[in-house]
């Protein structure tokens, strides 16, 4: 069989992608979004074994030893402050278009894959939560690997780009809070100032990724907010920090804790104050395994895929290292710069141009009608 003859539809791809655009919603509240990919499916002639509120999975069922899964998050991110409008500023319309012109291809096929394919419409990857839920619900159980496509506005685009190993940092955030005396502003030494212990928190902290953990091991400690005080010329009695760090190796997760507790004590003796930390674990690295990562880029050059060499890893988190601590999987870049300085994912004017979930598709339909020749 001629696989490159079994192409994804691009007049589908663009109705889809507008349809999901206008339908974006948050995490675990993608009511809608669910709603219109159960009845595409059914549309297709495709049941979904397991319906959620929100999120969704089933098996195209071929009768064959191996089940290999495809992954879609459904979620979005709030598009203002006051959170009332959402987009899919992170692309995740795309993820669900490929997948969704995946499965149409296959249905659409008289030849079918040799291996079983398992469809994974996750909700909530954004709050990080949506990977466990659906494991728990049994999406990984008989399936042998796994893998998730996203859009990155580094890449040209329609290019892939597939990073054997580490793919995406483990994230994990943090939340301080210090207690010290309220005083006037003019008379600091009355008091214990939470502002400055702060300041000065934040700054020795990046002494812990710089002297701390080996320099050869990636590592990033960053602060995003901080409230404290209602007046100038008050030194308040409590303020609020939270930011998230970044990883690869345990080592450094290790190092970055240990290191955070212990700056926080001695800030605690040099300014009088009370520091309370709470770390709250995010996702671990997503580790694209090194095999199957070949195996796709071997497929891509045998079906003339453009792709680029990549070996650039990103500090983002995803929890789609839920899955691939469980079962082997890739995790695949594909490229939307479109005019060569392309809005960065989670920004206001970030989008995802027609050819990249084209590209995307076709990726997936070639590995799902090639991936049995991994397995022997």
């Amino acid at each position: 069989m001629d696989v490159k003859r079994i192409q994804p539809d691009a007049g589908l791809a663009e109705r889809l992608m507008n349809d999901l655009a206008l339908l974006a919603e948050p995490s675990f509240k993608e009511y809608r979004t669910t709603e219109y990919i159960v009845a595409f499916l059914k549309k297709t002639g495709i049941n979904p074994s397991h319906i959620f509120e929100t999120g969704c999975y089933g098996t195209l069922d071929f009768g064959a030893e191996k089940t290999v899964a495809f992954r879609s998050d459904i979620d979005a991110l709030p598009a203002n402050p006051d959170k009332t409008e959402y987009k899919h500023l992170c692309g995740h319309h795309h993820n669900m278009t490929a997948l969704l012109l995946l499965l149409e291809a296959v249905q659409r096929s008289e030849v079918k894959p040799k291996v079983n394919i398992r469809y994974i419409f996750q909700p909530a990857e954004e709050i990080v939560s949506g990977a466990k839920f659906m494991i728990e619900k049994g999406c990984l159980d008989g399936v042998d690997c796994i893998f998730a496509a996203h859009a990155e506005n580094e890449i040209p685009m329609g290019k892939l780009g597939v990073k054997s190993g580490p793919c995406m940092a483990g994230s994990h955030h943090i939340a301080l809070t210090f207690t010290g005396k309220a005083t006037h502003a003019a008379m600091p030494h009355l008091g214990n100032d939470v502002i400055t212990a702060a300041a000065d928190y934040i700054t020795k902290a990046q002494m812990i990724v710089s002297r701390l953990k080996d320099p050869i091991l990636p590592g990033l400690i960053s602060f995003g907010s901080i409230h404290g005080g209602s007046a100038d010329n008050i030194i308040p009695d409590k303020l609020e920090l939270k930011g998230t760090f970044r990883y690869f190796h345990s080592e450094v997760k290790d190092t970055i804790e240990k290191g955070m507790e212990s700056l926080a004590s001695g800030i605690e003796e040099l300014y009088g104050v009370k520091i309370e930390i709470d770390i709250k674990d995010g996702t671990h690295p997503v580790i694209n395994d090194p095999a199957l990562a070949a195996f796709i880029c071997d497929i891509a050059d045998e079906n003339s895929l453009p792709r680029v060499p990549f070996d650039k890893a990103s500090l983002g988190g995803e929890d789609f290292s839920e899955y691939v601590r469980l079962v082997k999987g890739v995790f695949v870049w594909t490229g939307a710069n479109e005019h060569g300085n392309h809005p960065p994912l989670h920004s206001g004017d970030f989008y995802v141009p027609t050819p990249t979930v084209v590209a995307s598709a076709d990726m997936w339909i070639k590995l799902a009608y090639s991936i049995d020749r991994y397995f022997g």
